[in-house]
């Protein structure tokens, strides 16, 4: 007779856990990497406040002035720009000088789809350091 050995653990396998950690930091840098942000075309309407303190730029050599008047036209350094083409008179200046500030003065009437339409050229031509010029309003 032929006897058959049945063997019988007592211990449960375990798992190996080791590489949890790494799994889970590729998770979250795919999920960082994938992730798609969407962009803010919201229509608000915005009631910009007043500047109570303002800050003086004093350094002249690497600053470009942009004018936007009651009417809408727009100046850049004392020539008039259409808003349409800010990126290309901006860009040049940008990759000449990457440390070029954007000073933006604006009219306070003005409304903001234009001042939108010119941001969007700027961010268009990379010019990411800007700065609104502002009046001190106690």
């Amino acid at each position: 007779m032929r006897k058959s050995i049945i063997r019988r653990f007592t211990q449960t396998p375990q798992i190996p856990t080791a590489s949890t950690a790494d799994v889970a930091f590729l998770l979250i840098l795919f999920f960082m990497v994938t992730t798609v942000f969407r962009a803010t075309t919201l229509n608000l309407k915005l009631t910009l406040p007043e500047a109570k303190s303002t800050e003086r730029i004093l350094i002249r050599r690497n600053v470009t002035h942009l004018f936007i008047d009651n009417n809408g036209r727009v100046f850049i350094d004392d020539s008039l720009v259409p808003k349409e083409r800010v990126s290309s008179r901006i860009a040049p200046k940008i990759a000449e000088n990457q440390d070029l500030v954007t000073i933006l003065n604006i009219h306070e009437d003005i409304d903001y789809g234009t001042v939108d339409v010119v941001l969007d050229q700027l961010k268009e031509a990379k010019a990411f350091k800007i700065t609104f010029a502002t009046e001190f309003g106690g």
